[in-house]
């Protein structure tokens, strides 16, 4: 770790010792704060692709026995109901949890650690991405170096943020893309099965390809929110009528096209903190969870100290 790096995590202990936490969360404590998470990387593996979205199980694990106790953990659902009525049901703030993608770690590893405690998560599932299918900035990334973010801004925009387009065009720019293991995959059908074995899960969409939906036409960006929404039917009252952006990426267009398309509600990937009786369902912000964060960056960040 460089120096800087030690000295900002100094900082965020002293911080947390001195009670600075604490005082923001009592001020947070009539919001709500939804989390977001992508994959876990069970414990004795290794961490492959964007690093910044693989969370060590036993890094997870901490996390959510931070939260429990400092925050009241609920279902997305009742979340939402909490912020619509303009209602907490404690003094302690609401938090829910939730991933993006659907990895297989996060549907293993992470569902196991819920399970353990008994707290609930939404997984936003991306369907094509299921049974094993790699995506492109984990087989894009490198150990060291990372994803070139230059790279990264010409797959959203001329590649519309679409898994076989961007390979084409890494391919083109000769980059190589990397096998990945299982764990940094989509999950399987059978491993989704296996999370609703524990009540506290549920389904939400995530798109079909992962998209920049904002690049898309009408007729595509159609198409790709109405196809999850018909595919989560199957999982019943499991599944949730809500919507996560890929990339974190909407307009007004996008979010109109969502409540069009028969969804609820709608989420980014960052924001920070919900205000009671929100504006626009469709604009709901979330705390995007690096899988870098310090123990004390992430008491900061769940106190609304940090904002990202």
């Amino acid at each position: 770790m460089s120096v800087r790096g030690r000295v900002k995590r100094a900082v965020e202990t002293a911080f947390v010792l001195g009670g600075g936490a604490s005082i923001a969360r009592r001020a947070h404590g009539s919001r709500l704060l939804v989390l977001a998470y992508h994959n876990i990387v069970p414990n004795g593996l290794e961490i492959h692709g964007d690093r910044s979205l693989h969370l060590r199980q036993s890094d997870f694990a901490t996390q959510l026995d931070t939260l429990t106790r400092t925050h009241e953990v609920v279902s997305l659902t009742d979340a939402l109901s909490h912020v619509k009525t303009g209602t907490t049901s404690g003094a302690r703030p609401l938090v829910a949890i939730t991933f993006d993608d659907a990895y297989s770690g996060a549907l293993t590893a992470g569902v196991a650690e819920l399970r353990t405690r008994q707290l609930p998560a939404t997984i936003f599932v991306t369907p094509s991405f299921l049974d094993g299918k790699q995506f492109w900035w984990d087989t894009l990334s490198h150990a060291r170096e990372g994803l070139d973010e230059a790279f990264r801004a010409r797959a959203l925009t001329e590649a519309h943020g679409l898994n076989k387009e961007i390979l084409e065009l890494a391919h083109a720019d000769g980059m190589k893309a990397h096998e990945v293991p299982p764990h940094t995959c989509g999950a399987s059908t059978e491993q989704m099965a296996t999370a609703l074995e524990f009540s506290g899960i549920t389904f939400a969409a995530h798109t079909v390809n992962h998209p920049n939906l904002v690049s898309l036409d009408d007729a595509e960006l159609m198409n790709e929110l109405v196809q999850p929404f018909e595919w989560l039917k199957q999982y019943g009252d499991r599944a949730l009528p809500m919507v996560s952006y890929p990339y974190g990426l909407a307009d007004r267009r996008v979010m109109d096209a969502s409540r069009n398309a028969g969804y609820d509600a709608g989420f980014m990937i960052e924001g920070g903190w919900a205000s009671v009786r929100p504006e626009d369902p469709f604009s709901i912000p979330r705390l995007n969870v690096p899988a870098g964060v310090s123990r004390a960056g992430f008491v900061l960040r769940a106190a609304g100290v940090i904002k990202g």
